[in-house]
This record gives structure tokens, sequence and C-alpha cells, in this order.
């Protein structure tokens, strides 16, 4: 594959700075909320590896998010990775990597229980994650 998905990250917090990701409190598996529906405060971060064959080419990334039990999809959130005009910096066979941070606060969620989040990179899928949203009984 011309472009892999190296890292995948429920986390509080992510950014880009200067081509760097930074990530906090990552490795989320739990949502916790008092009532439904909701919306989350969270992010998404991936670390996207392009191949130097393929570094100047366009790719694109398409996360979706669906409610594991019910097969409903929540949201389709399309990223299109633009290179840079050059390959300048990379050592003759090395891979770009790419930071994508997409953050979930626009995606209301209306459902407990397991929601799974699929990743595909140009059309193949890459990775995926399932995560629980839950509303406390007491």
């Amino acid at each position: 594959m011309a472009a892999r998905l190296d890292a995948l990250i429920l986390c509080d917090f992510a950014q880009v700075r200067e081509g760097l990701l930074f990530v906090q409190s990552g490795g989320l598996t739990r949502l916790m909320t008092r009532k439904l529906p909701a919306t989350f405060n969270c992010h998404v971060a991936m670390l996207v590896a392009v191949s130097p064959d393929v570094a100047l080419d366009e790719h694109n990334v398409v996360m979706r998010i669906k409610h594991a039990p019910s097969a409903t999809a929540l949201a389709t959130v399309k990223v299109d990775l633009h290179p840079p005009a050059s390959t300048g910096g990379l050592m003759p066979g090395e891979s770009r990597i790419v930071p994508v941070v997409v953050p979930l606060s626009t995606i209301t969620f209306r459902s407990e229980g397991v929601h799974d989040l699929q990743v595909s990179i140009d059309d193949h899928l890459a990775s995926d994650l399932s995560f629980h949203v839950s509303v406390p009984t007491s």
C-alpha cells in the first residue's frame, strides 16, 4: 500500500504543530455522559505514512463511525492529504509521516454501547478501533 496508517488514537485533545502530532490523554476506550444524545470534546489522532514513490501524490482518508449493535452510521469524515510541493528533507527511501487530527465534537452520539471507528486510506481499510459510550446508572 502506498499509504498506511501507523497510529490511530482516540484522545482528549490533539493538534498538529510544525508537522508534529501532539496527543493529550490518548488511548480512550470509554466516553461517559450524563445523558443522551451527547457530543464529546475528544479527538481522533492519526499518523499516516506515505511511501516515497507517492510522497507528492494526494491521498484521501475516510473515517466512519457507527453504533456497532445496530450498525447505524453516525458520521463519515473525509480528509484530503495534500503533500508539500517537494520531498525536500526526506532521505532516500524514507516515508513521509503526515499527522492528522479530527475533532469529534460535531458528532452526536444517540445510543449507549460499542461504537466502531473505521479508517480507510485511498479506498483501502487501514485500521479500526472500538470504544464504548456509557451513561452512569447513578
